[in-house]
């Protein structure tokens, strides 16, 4: 039984408690599993876009964003359902959390240099980026520190209850997480936006949601609307459900990074890197008799592309101009 107001809250009913564990255990288990999930049906691509091919700094960020949380949660899982000492456990949920900063850590990175690619490699992007990330790993760190929880010996393995006070100190993190999520977001539609009305300019019409899968802009609004799920547990649920959604939400942030770095590498090499060509959808191409790749970063290459097809087309009107007259002279000349 959990000692009442050991962590400066109302008294626990075991049931409650027992009801709260095993809702907890449940939206784990659905979160490693979906992580386990991706991770399987993508094997396929990750051999064939990253493990054949020359390695370079996008496919190592890869490898660490995957295998953190692939190895890491299966520790986590081990401890999780292991009946521990109270200590232990408390020690346990501490490796817990620092596990979920280190992968949410490793997405920002990968977030941050494609926003770098993204806008051109812009020096004054990456300094405010940095500048971001810097004040979200500092709340990260704080949130750690002078944590009131309590353990509970309703049923199996290792549950920790967490007290008003550190529930806002660990939503902070996440709310600092929430924001940088946002700014990325806010980057990459403005880019992505951008690029769509460049687009229109050469008289291509790609539809903009197409243009904001390429980016990545949807992947990063899916993050941080699971983020801010997670965020609402903490001031919404009870001890032993604040911050239940944590595992899925950063469950879904390594999955969704995963995809997107695999999809860059499956068009081009660099990964990260790629700000030139991209490829579009085949069914694009073939509607607009365009070559299988378009720059969506920057339109001088779209404009490039589209003058030389007009000139291509002009002189091959006036070569066959000069066949027909020629052919016409010929003819006049027999007769």
């Amino acid at each position: 039984m959990l000692p009442p107001n050991s962590m400066g809250i109302v008294d626990y009913d075991s049931p409650s408690t027992a009801r709260d564990i095993r809702i907890h255990d449940y939206l784990y288990v659905f979160a490693i599993s979906l992580l386990y999930y991706d991770h399987a049906i993508t094997s396929n691509q990750e051999i064939e876009y990253l493990w054949r091919r020359p390695k370079n700094r996008s496919s190592y960020w890869f490898f660490v964003n995957r295998y953190l949380a692939f190895f890491g949660n299966i520790a986590v899982s081990i401890l999780g359902f292991t009946t521990l000492s109270s200590q232990v456990c408390k020690r346990y949920s501490m490796f817990r959390q620092a596990l979920l900063i280190a992968n949410q850590v490793v997405v920002c990175i990968l977030l941050t240099w494609r926003i770098y690619a993204l806008y051109g490699r812009s020096m004054r992007i990456l300094a405010c980026m940095i500048g971001s990330g810097a004040i979200m790993v500092t709340i990260s760190l704080w949130a750690l520190f002078a944590q009131k929880t309590a353990t509970s010996e309703n049923g199996s393995g290792c549950h920790v209850g967490v007290s008003n006070g550190t529930a806002i100190r660990l939503a902070s993190a996440w709310e600092a997480l929430f924001a940088y999520d946002s700014i990325i977001f806010t980057l990459t539609f403005l880019k992505t936006w951008r690029a769509q009305r460049d687009h229109a300019i050469t008289g291509i019409n790609i539809p903009l949601l197409s243009l904001i899968l390429r980016d990545g802009a949807i992947y990063f609004a899916v993050m941080a609307l699971c983020n801010l799920a997670n965020i609402l547990t903490f001031y919404l649920a009870g001890p032993f459900l604040r911050g239940s959604l944590s595992t899925f939400a950063s469950s879904i942030s390594v999955t969704m990074m995963s995809r997107l770095v695999l999809n860059l590498h499956r068009t081009a090499d660099v990964g990260l890197d790629s700000v030139d060509p991209t490829s579009t959808y085949d069914s694009f191409a073939a509607s607009y008799h365009l070559d299988d790749t378009l720059d969506i970063v920057s339109s001088t290459s779209v404009i490039y592309d589209a003058e030389t097809s007009v000139r291509r087309s002009q002189s091959r009107r006036r070569r066959a101009h000069i066949n027909d007259t020629t052919q016409s002279v010929l003819g006049g000349g027999r007769n």
